[in-house]
């Protein structure tokens, strides 16, 4: 069962360890903007969830005003530090209540691996109020887990440290399942409401756990969102950023730390001994896009 505990970041560790986007994704989001309407505007754009920013500054060269918001204040200062140029307008609120903006005055939302700690119906409607009609709404993220092109075998050893009822499964706050089930409830409910051109990318195919008849998913050949390469050391301080750790731990006070565990594991699994070899994964990653209702 998932925690009601909010999730718990280490903001400077996680502005550090945490993977950046493909510099190519800001023009993916921008193509699907325009493609139906290219005089679309890119006026404002809110990153929501923002966390370190580490998104939101990667959309600057594109648009004339970039709004990060986040609910931790934590958060916002180490956004803050990250852009000493102040180039981004930084606003603590939760993504379901953006009552600092107008109704139809944003262009583009994104939300950067945060969309699944959100209440989802009351997100797309806030989303819907505040984007213009030809706007749109960018949703994306990776849940952590990749496939080991060389060493196969550490998939399943990762996925398990990952949602094991025995090791984190029980530790993640409250909405983890929406990004492990690749954002499945989101393209229901915008579906359901009207919203158009709703367009789910994933890579690969196993982040789709069970095939989805009714919410059929593009199968991607190449990630869209994702640029991360990584060795043993680098793998293990990424996981060492994931939330339920601190929980885990707390719980478990004598047992080993569960990333530096799996990382150990999963080298003996590839009869690796060297921290620095480098690692080829495809990460598991969604990308969903889409346009308010008419």
């Amino acid at each position: 069962m998932a925690s009601s505990t909010p999730p718990v970041y280490e903001a400077d560790r996680y502005q550090a360890d945490r993977p950046r986007y493909k510099s190519s994704l800001v023009e993916t989001i921008l193509a699907f903007h325009k493609r139906d309407n290219p005089d679309a505007a890119t006026d404002l754009v809110v990153d929501v969830a923002t966390g370190t920013g580490i998104f939101a500054r990667q959309l600057v060269p594109h648009f004339k005003t970039v709004i990060a918001t986040d609910i931790s204040e934590a958060m916002l200062g180490s956004a803050r530090k990250a852009d000493p140029n102040q180039t981004i307008e930084y606003v603590q609120a939760p993504s379901e209540d953006l009552a600092f903006l107008k109704d139809h005055s944003v262009d583009v939302i994104t939300a950067a691996t945060g969309a699944h700690w959100f209440d989802v119906g009351k997100f797309v409607a806030e989303a819907k109020r505040v984007l213009k009609p030809s706007g749109t709404l960018a949703i994306f993220g990776y849940p952590g887990f990749a496939h080991f092109v060389d060493y196969p075998e550490c998939d399943r050893l990762l996925k398990n440290c990952g949602l094991g009822e025995s090791r984190l499964g029980p530790f993640w706050a409250r909405g983890r399942e929406v990004l492990v089930n690749g954002y499945r409830d989101y393209h229901k409910q915008l579906a359901c409401t009207g919203w158009t051109g709703i367009q789910r990318n994933i890579y690969p195919e196993t982040i789709e756990g069970e095939p989805s008849a009714e919410l059929v998913p593009i199968l991607a050949t190449e990630p869209n969102i994702m640029d991360f390469e990584v060795t043993w050391r680098i793998l293990q301080n990424f996981l060492l950023t994931w939330s339920p750790l601190a929980l885990y731990q707390k719980q478990y006070p004598g047992r080993e730390n569960a990333a530096e565990e799996v990382v150990r594991e999963m080298m003996a699994a590839a009869g690796s001994t060297n921290m620095n070899e480098k690692l080829r994964l495809q990460w598991e990653e969604i990308l969903l896009m889409c346009h308010p209702p008419h």
